[in-house]
């Protein structure tokens, strides 16, 4: 039959879909504890019922009606159950799949995590033919095969210095002269790339590779989910498309190729999520809109319900561009409510505690779940996730102190205040940054001159964390959120990595 056809297909979805119930009740628990292991597994099609099973139980959750603390345990024990299902898998060489390359490759198309390096090895000497090992690769976003349709698979093989937030030397204007980017599996309106196919208008939320991104999301209720979000666009160059998502940065709007965005350099895990409304007319305006956002946008907006469309938040990019294609507004749901976080952001001069999130995506009946992008970054996302709780703990039980902050602070403030009244020094200083008074972000300048540090700081906390929970979780067999966080090893190695003088 080759690489599974239509009816088994159609069979494997059945035996999900009839035993959503009873994962579902697994993931009620916030653990991985239940999910199929390898070893209690006979074959591959027995594997891809069950691997099927969770991934349909977990598209399905209602996330409107659940609890965003509940669903973020959830994303945490699926991606752990992923991770650990795919080195039993190719560490493991189960018996009865050493024979069956074809099966291997459906296994690994359906449980969609990325391949890390040091596994790629050992994958290669389980799939031996070079074709079935390059449309593994392709799935993965990555060239490995001569043959067209692999290289369309796999998209455009390429990267760009570009960092979540971050400025760059890679605006649209430069990156669409590369033809690779215009290179990948489209149909109709969207596109085919790493197990999703994505649409313009679609929202993805993206835990992203800046170290530290998450300490502004981390103080809101509800729980935090992710601490970035972009909306996906496809533009046109001549007769060429190029798919792209569109966010903010510190200086404005812009475009981010789609491989770039969702590739293990720039972001650890994505999820997707689409306007129950999305229609093929609104396709097109979301397309114009997100054009004329990278033009007109001219810097960051602190405020998420500010609004003013020349300053834009990462979570207000996809709320602007799909009320400018005629879908109806998303809600804001989050809130900055704790009173002692609202009085240490108040020393700050920050004040908008109705904050419009990321999460909030999730969270809305007008949108549905389309997909995910998971890096293999496990501990990645769980030393970022006990960081950051762990500075929401802090920040929302001591008082901040301004003047502890590094002497560097005092310069930033200084110097944002000489732009701002464009004085000689401050044009000075505008040469240097390359910011300059109309795309300084809109927001309180004593935050502008302590956000950066802050975020330096914590980064600092994560990456020495990383290490310890790597080893950590080495030695888990399931995993469970809230568990984790209470272990008194966890606690001490993340109390002590995450020490903020001017917190006290």
């Amino acid at each position: 039959m080759g690489l599974l056809g239509c009816q088994a297909r159609h069979t494997v979805r059945n035996c999900a879909t009839e035993s959503l119930s009873s994962v579902n009740d697994v993931y009620s628990a916030g653990t991985a504890t239940d999910l199929p292991a390898v070893a209690e597994l006979s074959s591959p099609s027995e594997s891809l019922e069950r691997i099927q099973e969770v991934n349909e139980a977990y598209a399905q959750l209602e996330r409107h009606r659940t609890d965003a603390r509940e669903i973020l345990e959830r994303k945490f024990a699926v991606a752990f159950w992923r991770m650990q299902f795919l080195k039993d898998l190719l560490h493991g060489d189960p018996v009865w799949l050493r024979n069956d390359q074809e099966g291997l490759v459906e296994i690994l198309s359906e449980l969609k995590i990325y391949v890390p390096a040091d596994l790629q090895a050992q994958l290669s000497e389980s799939i031996r033919d070079k074709d079935l090992l390059a449309l593994v690769m392709a799935r993965q976003g990555v060239r490995a095969g001569s043959f067209q349709e692999f290289s369309t698979k796999a998209g455009p093989g390429v990267d760009l210095k570009i960092t979540a937030n971050r400025s760059s030397a890679w605006p649209f204007e430069k990156w669409r002269n590369i033809r690779e980017f215009s290179e990948y599996e489209f149909e109709g309106d969207g596109v085919h790339y790493r197990g999703v196919f994505f649409r313009p208008g679609d929202i993805v939320l993206s835990n992203v590779n800046l170290d530290g991104n998450g300490l502004y999301t981390a103080l809101a209720d509800p729980q935090n989910f992710c601490s970035h979000s972009a909306i996906f666009a496809i533009l046109q160059d001549k007769e060429r498309r190029f798919p792209a998502l569109i966010e903010t940065f510190e200086k404005g709007v812009r475009a981010v190729p789609l491989n770039v965005f969702l590739g293990p350099r720039f972001s650890s895990y994505t999820e997707v999520y689409r306007h129950r409304e999305l229609g093929a007319g609104q396709v097109e305006r979301v397309t114009q809109a997100a054009i004329e956002a990278t033009r007109n946008v001219r810097g960051y907006n602190f405020d998420t319900e500010d609004r003013d469309r020349t300053y834009m938040s990462c979570s207000s990019v996809g709320r602007f561009l799909l009320q400018d294609a005629g879908l109806d507004r998303i809600q804001t749901k989050s809130h900055i409510r704790h009173p002692q976080i609202q009085k240490n952001l108040g020393q700050l001069g920050y004040t908008f505690f109705r904050f419009f999130a990321p999460v909030d995506y999730l969270l809305d009946e007008k949108l549905s779940f389309i997909g995910w992008i998971d890096n293999n970054q496990f501990d990645r996302l769980l030393a970022r996730e006990l960081i950051e709780s762990h500075f929401r703990n802090i920040f929302s039980e001591k008082e901040i102190s301004v003047e502890k902050f590094p002497f560097m602070s005092r310069v930033n403030y200084w110097g944002i205040g000489q732009m701002r009244r464009r004085t000689p020094i401050g044009k000075i200083i505008t040469l240097v940054e390359g910011f300059d008074h109309a795309n300084l972000p809109k927001g309180p300048d004593r935050l502008l001159s302590v956000i950066t540090q802050a975020e330096a700081q914590i980064g600092s906390a994560i990456r020495r964390t990383r290490p310890f929970v790597r080893d950590y979780i080495a030695g888990l067999s399931s995993f469970d959120l809230e568990h984790v966080k209470s272990d008194e090893d966890i606690r001490k190695i993340v109390d002590n990595n995450l020490r903020l003088p001017w917190l006290s």
